[in-house]
């Protein structure tokens, strides 16, 4: 008896560890199998990610603005593809797939990651020039949000900048800047030739293009923005006003007046754009604001804020204190005008009115909340500061986000999304 129980007892166990070693076998393989695929896997979305970076990298260098291109190779042992689409004008949609071990290959895998691009617009830059001239930045000039000069960066003494700069060239004069950001040269971000008339398309595409009926002749157009979302305005040509709703008059927000010049003032409620093209050769193609340009809701104090305004000029943006252009001199200038805009000036220079008269002597600060770009630096009072207005540029963060209707864009990119 005592040598069948051993017996029995041997067989059990041996049958016991016979198991046990298959299970353990068959949890060791699972495991390998576990690793290898999710080691697969991770290699998979690791090239996805670098090959998204590598497509990034072709966008942003070549700015292939409304064309697609295709990109594919090997990476970290395994393939990669990127194809880059046009959605529309200016926004890109980047695919990108990474492919461990090689398509074809026992327990391939394949992983995407996609990321869509838009525009960047001239509303980003907190302030854009084209050029200096002879102009510099000195010891208590003070800007707020990016500084962009198409030309050289001049600076004396210790300005200081809150946000990125950039220059096509180098920094001259010989100042010390504080810049709360960073500093790069040979950066290029020319004002493309095409952004007024892409403006005056949206206008006549979906919103109000105003034309001179008698160009070349005169044409000035008065507008008050109302800030129960209308607009109202009369010519020249025509004294008697007009009201009518901006989701009327201009569905997309964008208002284009075509060979003539806009005066402007108001309060905007929504959204909107508004603009004036024309040769400089027979005066046309400026806006000039003559009172405040305001949000209904202001942004300085509400920074969620829907309500935005562009001022889009192909020559000049003037505060003009009361219509100065048309030899309307007023007895009292404005005292700090407020505009919360994003300006662009084409060809010219966003700049202020005045007469070196007493009327002109302290009458404040123009106060811009929002972005200025243009050809050049313009002056808002006399060298000595006793006449005219003292400069007070603050940046509008939503602007880092968020653009007026069809305002101008720079040709560059900027990541909208990116999904993995």
């Amino acid at each position: 008896m005592a040598g069948r129980g051993t017996l029995l007892i041997i067989l059990g166990y041996t049958i016991l560890f016979g198991l046990t070693a298959r299970y353990w076998t068959r949890v060791a393989t699972n495991s390998v199998d576990n690793f290898l695929g999710y080691y697969n896997e991770s290699t998979a979305h690791e090239i996805a990610v670098s090959a998204a970076n590598i497509g990034g990298n072709q966008v942003y260098v070549n700015e292939p603005s409304g064309h697609s291109f295709h990109l594919s190779g090997t990476l970290s042992g395994g393939e990669f593809d990127v194809e880059v689409d046009s959605i529309n004008q200016y926004q890109l949609l980047l695919t990108a797939t990474g492919t461990y071990p090689p398509s074809g290959s026992d327990g391939s895998v394949t992983d995407t990651v996609r990321v869509q691009f838009g525009p960047n617009y001239f509303s980003t830059f907190g302030l854009y020039t084209g050029t200096m001239n002879s102009l510099s930045w000195d010891t208590g000039d003070t800007i707020w949000g990016s500084f962009h000069s198409e030309g050289t960066f001049n600076v004396e003494g210790t300005p200081v900048f809150y946000g990125r700069v950039t220059s096509n060239n180098d920094m001259t004069g010989g100042g010390t800047p504080i810049i709360f950001g960073s500093y790069q040269s040979g950066v290029s971000i020319p004002m493309p030739s095409s952004a007024v008339s892409n403006v005056r398309t949206a206008a006549a595409t979906g919103g109000a293009l105003i034309s001179n009926p008698s160009s070349p002749s005169p044409f000035e157009v008065f507008m008050t923005i109302n800030s129960n979302a209308t607009v109202t305005f009369h010519t020249n040509l025509n004294p008697v006003d007009t009201t009518i709703a901006v989701s009327s008059i201009a569905p997309n927000g964008v208002i284009f007046i075509n060979n003539g010049n806009l005066h402007v003032n108001g309060t905007v409620k929504g959204q909107l754009t508004i603009a004036a093209g024309g040769s400089a050769f027979y005066g046309f193609g400026n806006v000039y604001i003559n009172g405040n340009v305001m949000c209904n809701s202001d942004p300085g104090t509400n920074p969620n804020s829907s309500d935005v305004i562009g001022i889009v000029a192909q020559n000049n943006v003037w505060v003009e204190s009361n219509d100065a252009y048309l030899g309307i001199i007023p007895t009292y200038p404005p005292v700090n005008p407020v505009i919360q805009a994003a300006i662009y000036a084409q060809n010219g220079t966003f700049q202020c009115y005045y007469q070196s008269t007493y009327s002109y002597m302290n009458v404040g600060s123009v106060h811009v909340y929002g972005s200025i770009s243009n050809s050049y630096l313009g002056v808002t009072s006399d060298p000595t500061g006793t006449y005219g207005y003292k400069a007070d540029y603050k940046f509008d963060p939503r602007f880092s986000n968020l653009a007026p209707p069809s305002f101008p864009v720079t040709g560059t990119y900027r990541i909208l999304s990116w999904y993995e």
